[in-house]
């Protein structure tokens, strides 16, 4: 049997004595608010993705009104856009009144600046945004871009072949936001 001294007594006593119970406490607790708050935020992070924007808040457009020159049926929707939309994040379609996409061969979307100059055209068989022909008479100053940022006093102008009347059908015209914008917005068409 082995025999301890005083001092080698004192230093096992020592060693033995742990972490008080209320510091032991407050160290779980603290790791445990820690490890919440890191989780937390490495989860907020995988549910926000694309489309993060409703749509709806972004964009209205008001009722239309249609017309025709001859050849072509037109429907102008002025529009009220806010949180630095672009045409670029709007997609299009035509719905019918049983909520079937319409596929109209030359049909097309002119975006109007408040000053009544085009800014860009969307073409629903490509469904993407491109510069109108630019001529002094019809394009904005400075161009506009599919960048853009839509504006309070621009209008949408729906544009459809003479032989395809949609007023009075029970069309809508449906707005599609991409990228950062998700949802859609309906109008009805006359």
């Amino acid at each position: 049997m082995q025999m301890w001294t005083e001092s080698q007594r004192r230093w096992r006593k020592k060693g033995r004595r742990g972490v008080s119970p209320i510091i032991a406490t407050i160290l779980l607790v603290a790791i445990t608010v820690v490890l919440a708050a890191v989780l937390y935020i490495l989860i907020s992070g995988l549910t926000k993705g694309p489309g993060n924007t409703p749509l709806g808040t972004a964009f209205a457009m008001n009722s239309p009104t249609a017309g025709n020159n001859g050849t072509l049926n037109t429907y102008s929707i002025p529009i009220v856009p806010s949180s630095g939309l672009t045409p670029a994040s709007l997609n299009f379609q035509i719905v019918n009144s049983a909520n079937a996409i319409q596929s109209i061969a030359g049909s097309s979307i002119s975006l109007i600046g408040p000053q009544a100059c085009l800014v860009a055209i969307y073409t629903f068989s490509t469904n993407s945004w491109a510069i109108g022909p630019v001529t002094a008479a019809n394009h904005c100053t400075p161009p506009g871009t599919t960048t853009t940022v839509l504006t309070s006093g621009m209008q949408i102008v729906l544009t459809t072949p003479a032989a395809t009347n949609l007023q009075g059908q029970g069309d809508s015209l449906v707005a599609i936001g991409t990228g950062s914008f998700s949802g859609t917005v309906n109008e009805a068409l006359p």
